[in-house]
Order: structure tokens, then C-alpha cells, then sequence
């Protein structure tokens, strides 16, 4: 994948203008001779064509080697080529034996109940309509009791980034379904499971069975932005052990919070002192998991991450050290859709991401975020709300295992109303 250093200015930044300006960016990239000739019928055997990926300044390219080393000569627009990695959900446990506290939560999952979404239903009246939640995963299954009706956009990619033709909603997996009835599911349980059951979600099957690749993810990024998503979910991510994180996903997640977007994401189920890219992207939002104690899971990850060099931030602001995640959930026991009308418990920092896309549709919906403000502005009031409302439980301010905390919705309303919203 070739990615160019486009910039694009934050102020009224619509994302059909965005779209436009990353295209426009990607023009010289496209011309160059042997990326035009990938999509010709003499391109090299067995390469896909070119795929533009406009939201993320990058093209998912197939080269030979010599055209490949020679092609930042002639497209100097190039800042870097990086591999189209394979990324993963990653590694969740079913959980067979509730905790007696957990199973005492007859109403609803407990997560939707400690994040206080049941009290934000009951004191503003909101449950999350109007609002649309791009997730990101192994699919969904639109049949589910619980989701039915609220699938109302789909598109499947390949591990190319090219979209397949044709594809109609299903889950590859189970994590996808699980995840989605953490943002939007119902009561066909007779329990409440989502966060904001009246939003609508946008899916995108980007891990075929669990798995694919950095040009899906991208791809998915890239659709999801024009499907009118208020926020993107994405519980999956490669393992990055150090400190250092490739700059993959910088520019698609740039350009989302431009459109007004956050990009909500897993750190990783890895450990302490470990993360997972683009959750430890500096511009993601990135979450941590905790169980129905409020203590963080053991599995969920955190550290330092340090950029030493970067497209959007001054030469003389690095290196820049930075910790994450920047909040977490409820992502232990947590009990959600899965294919085939069942309910499962789930453990992993992919249940706890749902729950923060879920609060941004509940906050969105309860404020007058979406008519005051656009671009950059709203999406960072939205993180900043939500992270400077959480309830805090591990060290002042932010630190590897908590974040600033673990999220409450309803005081995140709260303060957006007090702040004029």
C-alpha cells in the first residue's frame, strides 16, 4: 500500500469534500505508468487492479518489484510504502459460567446497565435514534431478533479492498453480531443488550472468519464514511509490541474525525504493556475492558506508544510520547447477539468498544452536538465529553490499565447539556 502525505483543512470539511480532496490527492498516484498498468488486461499475473482508498490518502497496489522501488521517484508525493498486513479479531473467550452478580442483572446486560445507558433511556428519553454506527468486523447476522430492521447498509471487501459484488448481510463468524447487538440490539431475550437499540448500524465484513487484512480495514473505513456513519466501531487489530506504531491508519482516521467521525477501537486483548494497531494509533479512541467489579481485565492492553515521525504533527513536537487506551468499558461477560437468534457471553476489549460506539449514539442523540458543530470540532467534543465524564478508578488521570476511566454516559450528558448542547 502506497500512502501520500495529503493534507486537508479542517474547517467545513463535509466528508463528500473530503472524498473529493483525497481523490484529487491520489490523481498523480493513479497516472503513474505501472499503477495505470494494473488495471489494464497486461497488469502481472494473478495482481488485482489498483484500489484507491480516498478517505486514507492510499491505493492497495500489486507491483512488480523494480516498478515498485521506482515509483516514489516518480509520484515524490509518496511518503511510505507499507505492507497490506494481515490483522485479526482479537483473541476473545465465551464465557460458560456467569458470576452470580453478572447473572443478578435480569433487565438488561450488565455493561449497558454500569455504563448508566438504562438511566440515560429513562431520565432524556433517548435510546439512540436517528444516529449510525459503522461496525467494522466479521459481518452481521440482519436476521437476529435483536437487530432486525437496524441493518439498513452492508458491504463485504476482500482482501484487496476491492468490494464483492453481490454480497448480501451474514456474519462470517459470530464476533460481528455479538458486537453489533452490543451497540444497537433489543430485548428479544427478554434483556436488554445494547447500548442504543434505536440506532441504526452500517456493517461492513472486513474479516472474512475472523481475519483480513489492513486493505479491508481501509476499505472499510473508506465505505463507511459514505454511508453517513456517525461514528466508526472497529474491535480488531495487530498486535504491536513496541513502542513505535506503523502510521497505517493515521490518515483514515484523520480524515474521519475531519468528517465529524470518531474512530472507536480495541487497544487489544494481549496483556498489560502490549497494544494492538490502530487502536494505539495517536488518533484513535481507543478502548480498554473492565469486568462487572470495575477492575480492568487482565487481558486488556495498554503502554507508551512514541512517534518519531508523522505527516500531521510539527517536526519540532517530536518524538511524541503518548499513552492508551483513552477510556474503557464493560468488556468482560458480556452477553450479546450471536448468528442463528442466540445469546452468548463474550469476553475481550472488542465487548468493551461496542459500548463506547453505543454512548457516542446515546450522546448524539440526546444533545444538539450534530446541528452546533462539524468537522474536527464535534468529534473531539465527543471524545472529550466521554472521557472527561468516566468515572475514574485507576491513578489520576490516564494510565495503561483504565485509561481516564471507565465511561458514564449519562454524565456525559450532562455536562454537554450544562456546556450548551
Amino acid at each position: 500500500m502506497a500512502g501520500l502525505a495529503a493534507q486537508v483543512p479542517a474547517a467545513g470539511a463535509t466528508p463528500a469534500k473530503l472524498r473529493d480532496q483525497g481523490e484529487a490527492a491520489l490523481r498523480p498516484l493513479m497516472a503513474a505508468g505501472p499503477v495505470r498498468q494494473t488495471m489494464g488486461d497486461d497488469r502481472p499475473r494473478g495482481a488485482a487492479p489498483a484500489t484507491p482508498l480516498p478517505v486514507a490518502r492510499s491505493a492497495v497496489l500489486h507491483l512488480r518489484r523494480d516498478d515498485l522501488a521506482a515509483l516514489p521517484e516518480t509520484v515524490p508525493e509518496i511518503r511510505e510504502v507499507l505492507p497490506n498486513r494481515v490483522l485479526r479479531v482479537p483473541p476473545v473467550v465465551e464465557v460458560r459460567n456467569l458470576p452470580a452478580t453478572v447473572e443478578d442483572n435480569k433487565s438488561s446486560s450488565w455493561g449497558v446497565l454500569a455504563i448508566n445507558a438504562l438511566a440515560v433511556w429513562g431520565a432524556h428519553g433517548v435510546r439512540g435514534a436517528g444516529t449510525k454506527v459503522a461496525v467494522l468486523d466479521t459481518g452481521v447476522d440482519d436476521t437476529h431478533p435483536d437487530l432486525l430492521g437496524k441493518v439498513p447498509d452492508w458491504a463485504e471487501f476482500d482482501e484487496n479492498g476491492q468490494q464483492v459484488s453481490g454480497s448480501q448481510p451474514h456474519d462470517s463468524d459470530r464476533h460481528g453480531t455479538h458486537v453489533a447487538g452490543t451497540v444497537a440490539g433489543g430485548d428479544a431475550s427478554g434483556q436488554w443488550i445494547g447500548v442504543a437499540p434505536e440506532a441504526e448500524i452500517a456493517a461492513g465484513l472486513v474479516l472474512e472468519g475472523g481475519s483480513g487484512t489492513d486493505a479491508q480495514v481501509l476499505a472499510g473505513i473508506n465505505w463507511a464514511v459514505g454511508t453517513g456513519a456517525d461514528v466508526v466501531s472497529m474491535s480488531l487489530g495487530g498486535l504491536t509490541l513496541g513502542p513505535d506504531i506503523p502510521s497505517t491508519y493515521t490518515a483514515a482516521i484523520v480524515t474521519c474525525l475531519r468528517a465529524g467521525i470518531p474512530v472507536v477501537t480495541a487497544i487489544g486483548n494481549e496483556g498489560e504493556q502490549t497494544s494492538g494497531s490502530p487502536g494505539n494509533d495517536l488518533f484513535a479512541f481507543a478502548i480498554g475492558a473492565t469486568d462487572h467489579r470495575d477492575l480492568p481485565a487482565g487481558f486488556s492492553g495498554g503502554r507508551t506508544q512514541v512517534i518519531q515521525e508523522s505527516a500531521f504533527i510539527p517536526p519540532d513536537a517530536l518524538p511524541l510520547p503518548y499513552s492508551k487506551p483513552d477510556v474503557s468499558a464493560p468488556g468482560v461477560a458480556v452477553v450479546s447477539a450471536v448468528p442463528g437468534g442466540q445469546w452468548a457471553a463474550f469476553n475481550g476489549t472488542s465487548m468493551a468498544t461496542p459500548h463506547v460506539s453505543g454512548a457516542v449514539a446515546l450522546l448524539l442523540s440526546a444533545t444538539s452536538i450534530r446541528s452546533q458543530l462539524q468537522g474536527a470540532k464535534r468529534a473531539f467534543l465527543i471524545q472529550d465529553l466521554l472521557a472527561g465524564s468516566v468515572e475514574e478508578l485507576g491513578e489520576s488521570g490516564q494510565d495503561h490499565r483504565y485509561g481516564f476511566g471507565r465511561i458514564d454516559v449519562l454524565r456525559a450528558i450532562g455536562f454537554a447539556r450544562e456546556g450548551g448542547f
